[in-house]
């Protein structure tokens, strides 16, 4: 049996409409879900099926996917974990795909991207031993783009292997990427080219790359930690602990920062690796105000 993880902040929407699909699978024994600071608590889902739990996080402004599905699929009680976002909706069939000691399941972009699916990348199927063997997602990484990646290389890298999920397996509720990065920033910085760079898929995902390589996540690392705020017997109100998050230290974060911008501009503009890779934060900025004030006044 499995138990069905997903988490989701102001995206309460796509979980309601995916709802009853999960509820229809008769290999779900439970259903976790995280509720990361929804503006509407969604403590009714409990009364729609003895199988739900929600785990109520408070005090988080963004989204963070790294500590809502370590703390969901930490909190599962079954030993085989579907890791599945709020806009998924899994076939009966997807239950045929068993993590076995050697192996794990996962959805391949490449494959989704061919049928408009390319979101199967973040679903997958782990044994919950799998995913305390690698201390879950890197919480290192703290913004959209490589989250799933970086921990299917290091399931792979223990020694399991990386088999696929079909994208016929799994249908998906259509939205814009924007819906994505909605609850990922503040608005503190909305209109200038800081917004810009947070919201753009490209510097995140290569960020978060660079950091993966750099500041690898492993055992050695202590998960999150959290207090209790209300505890019943299928909801929970937890506040993560803040003051005890893992520091990025500055020289990282800057040389993160500089890759990604380079990479970037590379591609904005078309230059050589060996050109872009010479490039300043400086100049990469003036660049990128070139660019993005050219794109707005085309439009």
């Amino acid at each position: 049996m499995f138990s069905l993880v997903t988490a989701c902040m102001n995206r309460e929407a796509h979980l309601r409409q995916s709802l009853p699909s999960w509820l229809s699978l008769k290999w779900v024994k439970e259903l976790v879900v995280v509720d990361w600071n929804n503006a509407n608590p969604l403590i009714d889902l409990t009364t729609l099926d003895p199988r739900i739990r929600v785990i109520r996080v408070v005090e988080e402004p963004r989204w963070i996917l790294s500590y809502a599905y370590n703390l969901g699929i930490g909190r599962a009680s079954q030993e085989v974990i579907l890791k599945c976002d709020a806009d998924c909706r899994p076939s009966e069939a997807t239950g045929h795909c068993r993590p076995s000691d050697g192996s794990f399941f996962a959805g391949y972009w490449k494959s989704g991207a061919s049928v408009g699916k390319a979101c199967v990348n973040g679903q997958c199927v782990v044994a919950k031993s799998q995913f305390e063997k690698v201390n879950g997602y890197s919480e290192i990484i703290r913004s959209y783009g490589r989250d799933d990646e970086d921990f299917y290389d290091r399931l792979i890298e223990a020694g399991f292997a990386r088999q696929e999920i079909s994208p016929a397996e799994l249908d998906f509720l259509p939205h814009e990427d924007e819906e994505r990065m909605r609850n990922q920033v503040e608005e503190k910085t909305a209109g200038t080219i800081e917004d810009f760079l947070e919201r753009n898929l490209t510097y995140n995902e290569m960020r978060n790359f660079f950091l993966g390589r750099h500041m690898p996540w492993g055992p050695w690392f202590v998960r999150a930690s959290y207090g209790q705020k209300e505890r019943g017997e299928r909801y929970q109100v937890l506040r993560r602990k803040r003051e005890k998050e893992i520091p990025i230290p500055r020289p990282l974060n800057e040389a993160a920062r500089l890759f990604s911008l380079r990479y970037l501009i590379g591609k904005l503009w078309g230059l050589a690796p060996t050109v872009s890779e010479k490039l300043e934060e400086r100049a990469c900025l003036a660049l990128l105000v070139e660019k993005v004030q050219t794109s707005r006044a085309q439009k």
